[in-house]
């Protein structure tokens, strides 16, 4: 049976706006009865239209991928971590780690209320990219810290080019419980990330000086996959720029083989992935074994 798929919605406009007071489901009730759920989380500048552009083409790929025959249930959440600014929405960046508060916890406070045999899902799978990796991170954290609680199990985490300050993660970090809450995590990461290398330091120095960052944080998780020793799953996704990772078939494969029940899982781990020339072969992922137990 093909996976079924719904939003989960917390925007009040296509561009911009302010964060829903509650998510809302799209169908209403889709949800229900689901017992595996992967959600997608897009990241900063990012229009409802161009995140429902980036689903489509992650789906399919996904789609396409090693576990396509066991795939759960696919959510997309929306929220608003753009702005109204026309060409200069770029600039609004030290504002949107705000709204990406308020969407986590419109999202933990979600899925605590639809847990349950005869409402939602039993195993949660997420896939951030960019500041929806610190969306999910303070959704986990909430979950983490028992402030809300009846979560299902969160079983895999992928995080694409991480707008996550790499101090949040490390040891004794604010974030770090939360990184490690899932039953698996998978990093994706880009030294050929610009926007990581250079937008990133200036946007978290400014969000600092307008009070709203708790530290000058200036180092992403995206752009080297540190820190190293918060999971052995992490992959250099060579030669992809910050807006390539929701296109690119080699990231939505790995998350596709992630997903898989199989141990050995295929997965290139602590491995680095170029890019292929254009009549290059499919990209061919190693064998490992997993971390985790034959039973689960």
């Amino acid at each position: 049976m093909s996976p079924v798929s719904g939003d989960l919605s917390v925007r009040t406009r296509g561009v911009g706006g302010p964060v829903a007071p509650e998510v809302v489901e799209v169908p209403r009730g889709w949800i229900l009865g689901r017992r595996r759920i992967l959600v997608l989380v897009h990241g900063y500048n990012n229009t409802e239209d161009d995140a429902r552009q980036s689903y489509r083409v992650y789906a399919e790929n996904l789609e396409a991928g090693p576990a396509c025959d066991r795939l759960p249930d696919l959510g997309r959440f929306l929220w608003p971590g753009d702005s109204a600014w026309g060409f200069l929405s770029a600039l609004s960046y030290p504002w949107e780690i705000g709204d990406a508060r308020q969407s986590a916890s419109r999202l933990a406070r979600f899925f605590a209320g639809v847990f349950g045999p005869e409402g939602g899902p039993t195993e949660l799978n997420f896939v951030g990219h960019s500041l929806g990796c610190r969306l999910l991170l303070e959704t986990l954290a909430l979950v983490a810290s028992g402030a809300v609680g009846g979560w299902p199990e969160v079983r895999r985490l992928c995080l694409m080019a991480a707008a996550v300050p790499v101090e949040l993660v490390e040891a004794t970090g604010r974030l770090e419980a939360a990184a490690r809450w899932p039953r698996s995590l998978l990093l994706l990461f880009s030294p050929d990330d610009a926007v990581l290398h250079f937008a990133f330091p200036i946007g978290q120095a400014a969000a600092f000086a307008l009070g709203e960052e708790d530290g000058l944080y200036l180092t992403a998780v995206g752009r080297h996959g540190q820190p190293s020793g918060l999971t052995p799953y992490r992959v250099e996704l060579s030669g992809d720029g910050h807006s390539d990772y929701w296109p690119d078939a080699r990231a939505a494969r790995l998350m596709s083989a992630f997903l898989g029940e199989a141990v050995p899982r295929e997965l290139a781990s602590r491995g680095r992935l170029t890019r292929p020339e254009p009549e290059a072969r499919p990209l061919a992922e190693r064998q490992i074994q997993s971390r985790e137990s034959p039973e689960e």
